[in-house]
Formats: C-alpha cells, structure tokens, sequence
C-alpha cells in the first residue's frame, strides 16, 4: 500500500456502521501505539500479514524528500536573483532605463516572495496540534497567494511609471548598457525557470510531488523572463532607432499583460483549493465509478474529495456493502482500491448496510455537474 494508515472499527447498535480512517500522520505512532488496549489483537490482512497503523514510513520520507527539493530550489534561486538584482539597480541606474529598474525592482518583489516561501515551508512542516488537526499544510497556499499578490502590486508600480513616460518623455536612455543589462538578465532568468520548473521526477528516478510555493516562484521567474526578454528587444530598438525610446514604457505594458496572464492559472488552482473543490487531476465520478467497482460494494454517498495542499488529498465517503460480504473486507478492498490509483493523505470510509440508506436525504444525494 503507498500510504499509512490507523484504522479504528466503531460498531454502533442502532446503526450498525463501521468507520474507518486513514491518516498519513507518521509521527504519531509512539501515541498511538500507548493508546491501544493490551488485550486487543492487531487487525490482520486478508494476505495474514500482522498491519499495523504506521509500519510504513513511505509518507514521511515522500514529504521529507518533497520539502528537500523545493527548499534547494527556493535558496538557489534566493541566491541568484540577489546577484542580478545588485546588478540591474545599478545597470538601471547607468544606462537612465525605467525598464531595467523597474526589472530589478520586480527582482526584489521575487526574492521577497521566495523567502517568505521557504517560510512557509517550514510553517507547513510543523506537526499537528489540537486546534489545527490538519497540521500547517496550508501555509504554502497562503504564502504563494501573497507571492502572487506581490506581483500584481508590482506589475501596478510598473504601469504606473510606464504612463509617467508616455505623458512626459523627457528623459535619455544608454542603449549599450541597457542591452548589456537586459541580455544579462535574460540568461538569468532563464537559468531561475529552469531551477523552478518542476520534473514529475527527481535524479533518482522518484516521485517529486508538484510544491506550491515553488509553482509561484516559478511563475514569479516566468514573469521576468517575460520582462528580460522585452526590456532587450526594446533596448535593441532604441540602440538602433534613438528616437524610439517610447519602446521603453510600452515593453512594460506588454511584459505587463503577460505576467497577469500567467498567474490566472495558478489563482485558478488555489481558489478551487481553498474552497475545498476535487483536484484538478481527479474526477469526482471517476473516484466513484472506482469505489463502485469494488466486489461487495452495492452504493456509494456523502462522497467529498478536497486537498490540503497540491499534493495532500483527503476523501471521505458512506459506502454501503452487500449483507453476504464482510463489511471490514470491503473496506480493505476499496482502500487498496484508491491506493493504487493516487496517493491519498487522509481517507474515512463509513460502511453501512443497503438498509440505512434513505433515498429522501438530500445531504446523501448526488452533487450536480
């Protein structure tokens, strides 16, 4: 099985249903571990293994590995936006261009973001407590929905001065050292998308699982390689044309216009995320059709699918199993079921008879499309 998993059978007289959870939350198998009543027996597997809620720690070394890479990631590419952010400032200031230190400036708005990533990454490695049982996941989505907001605040600087241009040109441009700059800084950048841009696998041939906080550095990184490449082209027009240097203030409009394109996308997930929709590489018939196929299994309701982060789906579910079927072999079956088919960080399951079903109960009916 690729996940852990402590299961808990409750058998209520009036109901009789079975709960079941899965939590992937390996640290707490000492607890775990002292709670568990001396005389009851370890639950075995259909194979006649002995399982046990924690005997693997897959998960653990799954999210070590994940916060690893991204945090080499996010430092790496601290260290080289400082270096050419120093540099365009004092390019920008040289060469008398708006759109290089407007360039560095949003350099800084990125170093700024993917500091307060890697903050954010050691937020969300923090265990659970008991008012956040979850644990501190989300605190990558927050810190990349401010990343994105840095942009946007940026993107309404540039603008802004980009207008002052257009109203009063009064102002010289050093075309040599603005290409100089600007063709350095695109070589930069280009090396920053490359560090940020995320493999399904790593060197080793192992899962890497997408990161939210480098997915909004990377789009941070997108947005001035956008910038680089248009503050070159208009270097090079008014290098060769001086009295185009309106090319200047309009390569920030456009750059502009494409750095608020690339974050609709990533707005997009993390809105669905935050309001607890089905991820995006699942399908909430298809997580049905998946359960419903299951042998034992008669109907499927109050199914919920949502996510932590990127990566950390939860789903619960009140399946009804067939009388001549053990309810705990269903349960089994459809866990392995979904296991095999994407990684699950929590799962609840709650087995129920065909005869607790109330066809009237409008919080069990179907979601519409």
């Amino acid at each position: 099985m690729e996940f852990l998993e402590s299961s808990y059978l409750v058998n209520d007289k009036a109901t009789k249903m079975y709960a079941f959870t899965l939590d992937r939350v390996a640290h707490q198998q000492k607890a775990d571990n002292k709670d568990q009543c001396s005389g009851e027996k370890p639950e075995e597997l259909e194979s006649g293994a002995i399982h046990h809620c924690h005997g693997s720690t897959k998960d653990t070394e799954n999210r070590a590995r994940e916060h690893g890479y991204a945090k080499w990631k996010l430092c790496t590419a601290s260290g080289i936006c400082f270096v050419f952010m120093i540099a365009e400032v004092v390019g920008g200031h040289i060469a008398g261009s708006l759109a290089v230190a407007t360039d560095a400036a949003h350099l800084f708005i990125d170093l700024t973001s993917f500091l307060l990533s890697l903050f954010s990454l050691w937020l969300s490695s923090k265990p659970p407590s008991k008012r956040l049982t979850f644990g501190w996941h989300r605190a990558e989505i927050l810190g990349a929905l401010l990343s994105i907001l840095g942009v946007w605040a940026v993107t309404g600087v540039l603008v802004y001065l980009a207008c002052e241009r257009l109203l009063y040109p009064d102002y010289q441009i050093q075309a040599t050292v603005m290409i100089i700059v600007s063709g350095c800084a695109v070589a930069a950048n280009i090396v920053l998308s490359v560090i940020l841009h995320q493999r399904h696998s790593d060197h080793n041939h192992k899962d890497v699982q997408t990161n939210a906080s480098v997915r909004a550095a990377f789009v941070h990184a997108l947005g001035d390689l956008f910038q680089s490449i248009s503050v070159l082209t208009s270097a090079l027009i008014i290098y060769f044309k001086p009295d185009y240097k309106m090319a200047d203030p309009i390569c920030t409009f456009v750059f502009s216009v494409l750095v608020l394109a690339s974050t609709v996308t990533i707005l997009k997930d993390f809105s669905i995320l935050l309001m607890e929709g089905v991820p995006k590489n699942l399908t909430y018939n298809g997580v049905r059709e998946l359960i419903l196929a299951v042998d034992g299994v008669v109907s499927v309701h109050s199914l919920h699918i949502w996510s932590l982060t990127m990566n950390k789906v939860i789903l619960s579910a009140h399946v009804a199993a067939a009388a001549s079927r053990d309810s705990q072999g269903v349960r089994r079956e459809i866990a392995n079921a979904l296991s095999k088919s994407f990684p699950v960080h929590s799962l609840t399951i709650q087995m129920e008879s065909p005869a607790d079903q109330d066809p009237t109960c409008l919080c069990c009916a179907t979601p519409r499309d």
